[in-house]
């Protein structure tokens, strides 16, 4: 094959050696037009190279950062492994990975237990990746001195792939984490296999607190990934483990509760895991204890404390605290007198909401949204959306006075950000009110996001051109440009003038000189543009002539 490297960005590349070398090309074999694979990574990822005549024309791969046609790691790997096994001879069309297993299980067959006993010292002695395994898989009691080796495995990757301060870079970020993830299926799933709970929970602790405490540029999201991995050997350790460990593990979770064990959004991982874990009702009741505390905390709010759970997205405190309440068997009576208690929370009001609607209760729905509108009146959001609510109710059971009318409550009182309910409400207006109530939306500071999308539907285009000549924002007028050219094209011109004086005198980099050049093109594509286009290059050329750059991109525009 050729200078296929050259088709990788030079960290892509690497990143794949690193990855080829760490043997994570699996099944690798030829095909008719080149080759499959499958690669280790976060998950198991499909890989299929086509090559013609030497050359790679085409390359796919399942994983999401080749989902544009970009060139992953993944590939990269591959043909590192397929370089590697053409240049042994160990690839051909009749010869695959199985042909190669069998021929390695015959060989083992064929040695005494001295050859493999004495086979298997050397390669420990040699290297010390194969000895931890060794120890870890075979050895009679996994003891303090054993825990301390594994984690000391830990610390030897932090220090392999952060400089002299403790800090991993962007380029080694993604390779420390994916050796992290390693780490855990290499160590802890061999303790977890062995029914090593204890030791399997302590040492994934100690991954999830040296990466929540690592000092990182994580912009691929490394640290999140390694973090899920955590929380996974978590879920399997407490399925599967002694009610002693999971008690211990109940003790472990609920105190290291915000106190600073790792950075705050892995914080998360713990309450999350505490939240849905530890069904039994013993610590179900801790942990309705726990809710409370932080329910109370939040003092005359309507919130009941919203929180961000990595699995789960945001959640209410109130609602995961009726949910441990039916589960521990509270009557009915006992659920609905908590509700009440809560009532000025609106998580628990939109969750009697909703249950009245899907019961087809409609009066009480509108009864608690309008009780709504009024408790929750300090809070804009909710409140648009309660609106929002009656007016789908007041549609469905054809009430025309109270659809009208909550319209106008909504349309006038609440922000827009779109003409969905203003149109609602042309179609139940008179002409003449209409025009009244468009004044109104027009002029209120807070409906700029509608403001020149109202004027386009409305056609009005003369208030558009006047608004944007007091605004002078040119974005807006590129947006228009189109439908008010069309009926001013002198005005345009030289609204778009005007920026280019304005702007002439603050830029000061090419990037921006750019930018001047298009809209001195655009200008001369008007009635009388390209004199005006050539007066002004001339006057920059004689007020700029010190400005270089600008001087430069006014050559290469054609000025």
């Amino acid at each position: 094959m050729n200078n296929w490297r050259d088709l990788f960005q030079d960290h892509i590349l690497a990143r794949g050696e690193m990855y080829y070398y760490d043997g994570a090309v699996l099944e690798l074999h030829k095909t008719e037009h080149g080759y499959q694979a499958i690669v280790e990574g976060t998950e198991d990822y499909e890989v299929e190279i086509e090559i013609e005549e030497g050359e790679v024309c085409e390359m796919y791969c399942s994983c999401p950062y080749a989902e544009d046609g970009s060139h992953c790691k993944h590939m990269a790997a591959v043909l590192y492994e397929i370089e590697e096994q053409d240049e042994s001879g160990f690839l051909s069309e009749d010869a695959c990975l199985e042909q190669q297993e069998k021929e390695l299980e015959e060989l083992i067959e064929k040695l005494s237990e001295r050859e493999l006993r004495a086979f298997v010292k050397k390669l420990a002695g040699q290297d010390g990746g194969i000895r931890s395994m060794l120890l870890t898989r075979y050895v009679v009691e996994i003891d303090e001195k054993q825990m301390n080796r594994l984690k000391q495995g830990v610390d030897r990757l932090v220090r392999e792939y952060s400089d002299g301060n403790g800090f991993i870079d962007y380029r080694n970020a993604w390779d420390f984490t994916y050796a992290m993830e390693c780490y855990l299926g290499d160590k802890v799933d061999v303790l977890i296999e062995r029914s090593c709970w204890r030791q399997a929970f302590e040492l994934t602790n100690y991954v999830f607190q040296t990466i929540g405490n690592i000092d990182t540029d994580d912009s691929d999201g490394g640290i999140c990934q390694v973090a899920n991995a955590c929380y996974e050997r978590w879920e399997e350790i407490l399925k599967n483990c002694s009610e002693d460990v999971r008690s211990e593990m109940f003790a472990w979770f609920t105190s290291h509760l915000s106190c600073d064990y790792v950075m705050d959004y892995l914080e998360e991982y713990i309450e999350d895991f505490l939240m849905r874990e530890f069904r039994d009702r013993e610590m179900l009741e801790k942990k309705l204890k726990y809710l409370d505390e932080i329910i109370e905390k939040q003092g005359p709010s309507t919130d009941g404390g919203s929180t961000w759970s990595e699995h789960y997205g945001y959640e209410d405190n109130l609602i995961r605290r009726l949910e441990l309440m039916e589960q521990l068997g509270y009557s009915k009576e006992e659920i609905h007198e908590y509700r009440r208690k809560h009532w000025r929370f609106s998580a628990i009001r939109k969750l009697e909401i909703q249950e009245n609607l899907d019961r087809g209760n409609l009066d009480e729905a509108i009864r608690i949204l309008r009780e709504s509108k009024e408790l929750d009146s300090e809070y804009s959001g909710l409140v648009a959306s309660y609106s929002e609510q009656l007016i789908s109710i007041y549609e469905e059971q054809a009430d025309t006075k109270a659809y009208k009318e909550e319209l106008l409550y909504y349309v006038l009182k609440c922000p827009q950000h779109e003409l969905t309910y203003i149109r609602k409400l042309k179609k139940v207006c008179t002409d003449k009110e209409w025009e009244q109530y468009r004044e109104q939306i027009l002029r209120e500071p807070r409906n700029f996001a509608i403001r020149y999308p109202l004027m386009e539907a409305e056609g009005m285009y003369e208030r558009m051109l006047e608004c944007l000549k007091r605004e002078g924002f040119v974005l807006n007028l590129d947006r228009y440009e189109k439908v008010l050219k069309e009926r001013f094209p002198e005005q345009v011109r030289d609204l778009y003038i005007s920026y280019l004086h304005r702007e002439a005198e603050r830029v000061s980099d090419r990037k921006r000189y750019r930018e001047l050049m298009k809209y001195l093109k655009k200008i001369s594509g008007y009635p009388g543009g390209k004199e005006k286009a050539a007066g002004i290059a001339e006057n920059w050329r004689a007020k700029y002539y010190r400005r270089r750059a600008m001087m430069d991109e006014m050559e290469n525009a054609g000025f």
